[in-house]
């Protein structure tokens, strides 16, 4: 669902309501970096949040359970999530939304371009080994085709005691088998250690890990930076596979909880690095 969306009669509303009792232009839910709000658009007949009616033109944040009627007191629709929405894109070769934290284009198997959360309150687009920061309604030319890119206010929260993992407080394990065939990794967060299913992109993070260690004793901004065509060389892979791998890399630790996922891999000018301090993981044998 996008971060802002009409409610109405008029073909040009997102969520379209076939009702006489709906005015054409009747609502809008939109989200505001921490909560969704519905606004009422000065409708004829109301819009009403678990049967009690708006007033006209008024807004009320909304939270899990309540019911969101249009056009009077019945029927309507529950909301069952109140989370984010996600990062999504559009153009003529139809709707792309991030799954895992990441913004594809043209899609996950080729992923020329990623647009991911940066973890500070903005957004960032990913492509030929380069970042940028990125707003909502930039328009990105992805072989040829223009996609308009809709994401949503990204506010920090406040952090609590009870705060899950993120990319900044976790501690990884990697244990690579001595033929180097096999990679496993492990997420520990506050003594509780989560295996992750060995996949072929396990290798990529072990390369630069390794390289990281390497640097160990330069300054933190310095260390572990490999040159695209230095990392294809040493996987011994092409740029597809290796922005594949990474997108896959990113997307599992965030299907794994872990806050800011995506900055597992850095981007700078063509290079790349692993995304953790040298104290804050290690490598080991099998």
């Amino acid at each position: 669902m996008p971060a802002r969306m009409l409610i109405g009669r008029a073909s040009t509303c997102a969520l379209q309501l076939d009702d006489r009792k709906v005015s054409g232009e009747h609502a809008t839910l939109a989200w505001d970096g921490s909560a969704w709000t519905l606004r009422d658009l000065g409708s004829r007949n109301g819009t009403f949040v678990d049967g009690e009616r708006l007033d006209a033109g008024a807004s009320r944040q909304l939270d899990v359970g309540q019911r969101l009627s249009f056009g009077g007191p019945e029927g309507g629709f529950l909301l069952v999530d109140v989370g984010a929405p996600a990062a999504l894109a559009e153009s003529a070769a139809g709707l792309r939304v991030a799954e895992d934290g990441q913004l594809a284009l043209p899609d996950a198997h080729e992923p020329e371009v990623v647009v991911y959360a940066d973890g500070r309150g903005g957004w960032v687009l990913e492509r030929a080994g380069e970042s940028q920061p990125v707003q909502d309604g930039a328009v990105v030319d992805v072989r040829g085709m223009p996609w308009t890119i809709r994401v949503p206010a990204h506010l920090e929260g406040t952090a609590t005691v009870d705060a899950g993992p993120t990319l900044d407080t976790i501690q990884l394990e990697i244990a690579v088998s001595m033929d180097e065939e096999h990679v496993e990794l492990t997420v520990v967060h506050r003594g509780r250690r989560t295996p992750l299913e060995a996949r072929e992109h396990g290798y990529i993070l072990l390369t630069l890990a390794r390289a990281r260690l390497a640097d160990a004793e330069l300054p933190l901004a310095e260390q572990g930076w490999l040159d695209r065509d230095r990392l294809l060389k040493m996987l011994g892979t092409d740029t597809n596979a290796l922005n594949v791998g990474i997108y896959r890399a990113r997307g599992q630790l965030a299907a794994a909880g872990v806050d800011g996922a995506a900055s597992i891999v850095e981007v700078r000018r063509g290079s790349r690095r692993f995304g953790i301090e040298p104290d804050r993981f290690t490598v080991t044998s099998l």
